[in-house]
């Protein structure tokens, strides 16, 4: 029993320091390590609603970074993309393409990584809105079909050159509000029963202390340490994703 309550503390805390840091995957790690103790049929609702949570306080966090002419035309895509990923849930094979992505992440990654100076796409704010939407609506789809609605539009932060602050602004309410609405279109995570509670109340403080830790790693590190920082970090989940 104590050792499934240590793996609901380290789960959170890997978690939160990921997702404060880098601003994405608390899903994927905190997943890859409750599925060692804990059935599917529990760790889906806890991860989702975790994830809830943390987006919410790091939503007010960074709420000073927030401009809606960058975030809207991502969250006006991600609306329409989130219903066909939905659709396409029981219709697709979704480890194939858990796989093609993870194959997707690590070799832009490393590509990424190797280069000295990464490529910065300059367009026109006619053609950035559109680009934007359609990044927004493939992330939406992703979303909803794979769970993996933080992949396409953090891949393309990093090619439009955002700044880390910018990144945040934009993809920590998005990741929030696309959630939620995928939520809403699976019709929720399902009663809040006693076992769930108790679970998120264990891993709470491993999640308030790892996302302390992974704040002050987002404040400690540059633009170029920000930069690398999640392209390692797509390296991992590019794998984890595979194996």
């Amino acid at each position: 029993m104590w050792f499934e309550y240590a793996v609901l503390f380290v789960g959170g805390f890997v978690g939160a320091v990921v997702i404060g840091s880098a601003g994405f995957a608390f899903a994927l790690v905190a997943t890859a390590v409750w599925l060692q103790v804990l059935p599917p049929t529990r760790v889906v609702p806890l991860v989702t609603l975790c994830a809830v949570l943390l987006n919410a306080v790091l939503v007010w966090r960074f709420r000073r970074q927030i401009k809606l002419s960058l975030l809207a035309p991502f969250l006006f895509g991600a609306l329409l993309g989130v219903p066909l990923g939905v659709e396409a849930l029981t219709r697709i094979d979704s480890k194939a393409i858990r796989a093609l992505v993870g194959v997707v992440l690590i070799a832009y990654s490393v590509y990424l990584l190797t280069r000295a100076r990464p490529p910065t796409l300059r367009l026109r704010p006619r053609w950035a809105w559109l680009a934007d939407g359609l990044i927004g609506w493939v992330g939406g789809v992703m979303g909803g079909a794979t769970s993996l609605n933080g992949v396409a539009p953090t891949l393309w932060s990093q090619v439009r050159g955002f700044s880390k602050l910018e990144q945040r602004g934009v993809l920590q309410p998005f990741f929030f509000i696309t959630h939620l609405y995928t939520l809403a279109w699976l019709g929720g995570v399902g009663s809040l029963d006693r076992r769930l509670i108790d679970d998120l109340l264990l891993c709470l403080p491993g999640m308030l202390a790892g996302t302390l830790v992974g704040l002050r790693l987002f404040e400690y590190v540059g633009e170029a340490g920000f930069r690398r920082m999640v392209l390692m970090l797509f390296v991992v989940m590019g794998a984890m994703l595979l194996f």
